[in-house]
C-alpha cells in the first residue's frame, strides 16, 4: 500500500511540474524535462547523505549516536552472525557476553529483531534465554546483525515527519500490538495530531533534534510514549513512508502529497 500511494503521488507531482516520469528499475525513477534529468531512489528524493541514511538504517547505531547526544531513545544492543563476522574474532563468545549483559540490565521479556529491518518484519518477543538463542539462530539464517531491546508497554507511537529541520506532520499510529506465534504484530490506523494538542511541542522538539543529530534533511522519527519512560525515540527512517497515512482518507492523502511536494521541489532545484 505504501509504495502504491507514493508512486501515485510521484506521478502527479511529475506531471504538475512538467516532468516526464520513467521507471528505470525497481525503486529507481528518472524525471526528465528537456535536457534536464534527475534520478530518484527510495522515498527521500536524494535529500539525505549516504552516511546519514546508513546511520538511520541501523537501529543500534542510531541508539548509540542519540545516547551520546543526550537524546532519550529505546536501547538497542547489537549481536552478530558468528560465521559472517568470524574474521573479526569469536562472535559466539562476544554475543554470549553481550546477551548476558543485556539480560542483567534490561530483564525479560526482550524484543529481538533485525538491526536493519523495516515494516515490523521478524520482530520477536522472547521470554527466556533459551528462546532468545533459538530465535537468534533462526534469524541468523538470513540476517547478519540483530538487535536486542527492552520490551515497552506502549501507550502511543507517533510518527514525526521532518523536512529541512521543520516538523511537517505528527500522527499517532494508533496501532494495537499483539503477540502471534512469538512475533509482535502491529496494526496501523493513523490519527493526525493538531499543533495545539498535548505533547505536540515535546514531540516536535525531540524529532527535530534527532534528525539533526543524524544529519538527516528528510526523515521520519518514530517516538513511543510509555507510562514509565515518557517519550523515547524508537527508530528513525531516512525513507519517508506515508502510504498508510495517505490511504486513510482524502484529507490525509493531500497532507502526504503536500509534504512530498516540498521535498520534490527541494530536490529539483
Amino acid at each position: 500500500m505504501d509504495d502504491k500511494i507514493f508512486h501515485r503521488i510521484l506521478h502527479e507531482l511529475a506531471k504538475e511540474n512538467g516532468y516526464k516520469l520513467a521507471r528505470v528499475i525497481d525503486g529507481v525513477y528518472e524525471l526528465k524535462k528537456g535536457s534536464k534529468k534527475i534520478y530518484i531512489k527510495g522515498k527521500n528524493f536524494g535529500l539525505n547523505s549516504a552516511l546519514s541514511a546508513a546511520f538511520a538504517k541501523n537501529k543500534a547505531q542510531t541508539f548509540e549516536i542519540l545516547r551520546r547526544n543526550n537524546i532519550k531513545a529505546v536501547p538497542h544492543y547489537e549481536i552478530y552472525q558468528p560465521a559472517f563476522y568470524a574474521l573479526f574474532g569469536d562472535q559466539e563468545k562476544r554475543n554470549k557476553k553481550r546477551i548476558d549483559a543485556v539480560i542483567k540490565k534490561e530483564k525479560f521479556p526482550l524484543v529481538l529483531k533485525p538491526a536493519e529491518g523495516s515494516k515490523s518484519r521478524d520482530v520477536s518477543l522472547v521470554h527466556c534465554k533459551r528462546q532468545l538463542n533459538k530465535t537468534a539462530k533462526e534469524l541468523f539464517i538470513h540476517e547478519n546483525e540483530l538487535v536486542l531491546s527492552p520490551f515497552r508497554e506502549i501507550i502511543h507511537e507517533y510518527r514525526c515527519v521532518v523536512l529541512g529541520n521543520k516538523v511537517e506532520l505528527i500522527f499517532d499510529k494508533v496501532k494495537p500490538v499483539r503477540v502471534k506465534r512469538g512475533k509482535l504484530v502491529f496494526g496501523v490506523k493513523p490519527k493526525m495530531l493538531e499543533k495545539t494538542e498535548k505533547g505536540y511541542k515535546k514531540l516536535e522538539s525531540l524529532a527535530k533534534r534527532s534528525a539533526k543529530t543524524l544529519g538527516l534533511d528528510f526523515a521520519t522519527v518514530d517516538i513511543i510514549e510509555t507510562e514509565k519512560e515518557g517519550f523515547e525515540i524508537l527508530e528513525i527512517n531516512s525513507n519517508v513512508c506515508l502510504g498508510y497515512f495517505g490511504n486513510r482518507n482524502k484529507t490525509y492523502y493531500e497532507v502526504a502529497k503536500s509534504i512530498y511536494k516540498k521535498a520534490f521541489k527541494k530536490s529539483i532545484k
